[in-house]
């Protein structure tokens, strides 16, 4: 089990609310930039959708805070670009949001989300991933990027 007991999408949720906040939830109202955020949204959404469709394909957990039940290592799919492509969707989103906001503080919130997820959620992740696995997973780790 982690330490970490703050599931990522409510990580996610706090840093756009604060990004938001700072901003005073002023929207833009820039078409291409409305745009541009909902390209990068449905990216995201994609995503989230195909990294979750391949874990239950897996028949191996989605759940972020007990990596120890994974019951095999999902490596093909959008996973052979990423190791951590639920997180990267998550970005997105606070990417897409920090578009419509057009606030570089929410955008900043962007990187706080990537630098606490790397340190509280995918550094112990792995950990726990390296002894259930072994070398199979050094291995993975070594071909593919831990986001992109």
């Amino acid at each position: 089990m982690l330490n970490n007991k703050i599931p990522p999408p409510i990580v996610m949720l706090v840093c756009a609310g604060l990004g938001g906040y700072a901003d005073g939830f002023t929207f833009t109202s820039k078409p291409l930039v409305w745009l541009l955020a909902v390209i990068i949204l449905a990216v995201g959404v994609w995503l989230a959708v195909v990294s979750i469709v391949s874990f239950k394909q897996a028949k191996t957990t989605i759940n972020p805070l007990d990596p120890s039940q994974a019951s095999l290592l999902v490596s093909h799919g959008v996973f052979r670009f990423s190791r951590n492509p639920m997180y990267v969707s998550l970005a997105l989103f606070l990417v897409a949001w920090s578009c419509l906001l057009l606030s570089l503080v929410a955008l900043a919130f962007s990187l706080v989300f990537v630098l606490y997820i790397t340190q509280f959620q995918i550094k112990p992740e792995e950990k726990i991933l390296v002894i259930k696995f072994g070398k199979q997973y050094e291995n993975y780790c070594r071909k593919v990027r831990r986001w992109l």
